[in-house]
């Protein structure tokens, strides 16, 4: 190990995957779990000022509930340059396969730097078939795509997210609507893929016979890319 100025910021990040069952754990419980089990590994953390001491942890993109992923990011501050598989080693033995770290290493970028998520979208509806994942895409990513959000004043509003869908692809696999989505990664216009799926019942009547085990859906992410549309790292 290399002792560094503890006051220079020595950031390691982390590339790991939220899957299975912890997929219904909300961001803030999840930052809560990673919080422990970083202390359990041992490593050599900085630890922030004050009253109540903390590792500083950054992540990227908080996560919505019910949302799988195999690419959320977090950096860790050290005070200590270690090897990147001892990171990775050391947070793994501590904690599950469904919150497994898949990469460790020193960035060369800022968390800011992501731009972009893709996302599958798995649809079993009954009315699934090739034409309406046609219209799904067409509908998506048509000039207006208009959903309601709360703003800051809690007030009703409806804005069109078109701007936050760099791309979509769909396909029927014989049963099932599969989307590829590419969407807004970005802190002041980060896009929900949820909102895909309000504004596909709104137009198509999707999931709307009330049966979750006739119908359902299923989000995952899969890459992060930087601005230029390569992989974010």
């Amino acid at each position: 190990m290399v002792q560094v100025d503890s006051n220079t910021p020595l950031n390691i990040r982390i590339k790991f995957k939220k899957v299975g069952s912890l997929q219904y754990i909300s961001h803030l419980d999840l930052v809560r779990t990673m919080s422990k089990i970083i202390v359990r590994s041992k490593l050599p953390l900085w630890y922030t000022e004050g009253f109540n001491p903390k590792p500083k942890m950054v992540f990227a993109a908080p996560l919505s509930i019910g949302t799988e992923s195999l690419t959320e990011f977090c950096d860790i501050r050290l005070n200590e340059r270690v090897s990147e598989e001892f990171v990775k080693e050391a947070i793994n033995n501590n904690t599950t396969k469904e919150l497994e770290v898949i990469e460790a290493y020193y960035p060369e970028t800022k968390l800011t730097d992501m731009k972009w998520l893709s996302y599958d979208i798995l649809i079993k509806t009954d009315s699934a078939d090739a034409e309406l994942a046609a219209k799904c895409v067409k509908t998506l990513m048509s000039d207006k795509v208009l959903v309601e959000k709360t703003n800051k004043n809690k007030e009703t509003v409806t804005v069109n997210i078109r701007e936050q869908i760099k791309s979509i692809e769909g396909s029927f696999d014989g049963e099932n609507i599969l989307l590829r989505c590419v969407l807004s990664a970005e802190s002041s216009s980060f896009l929900n893929p949820e909102y895909l799926i309000k504004v596909l019942k709104r137009e198509h009547g999707i999931l709307s016979c009330g049966d979750l085990l006739r119908e359902y859906y299923s989000i995952s992410r899969i890459i992060a890319y930087k601005a230029d549309m390569t992989e974010f790292k």
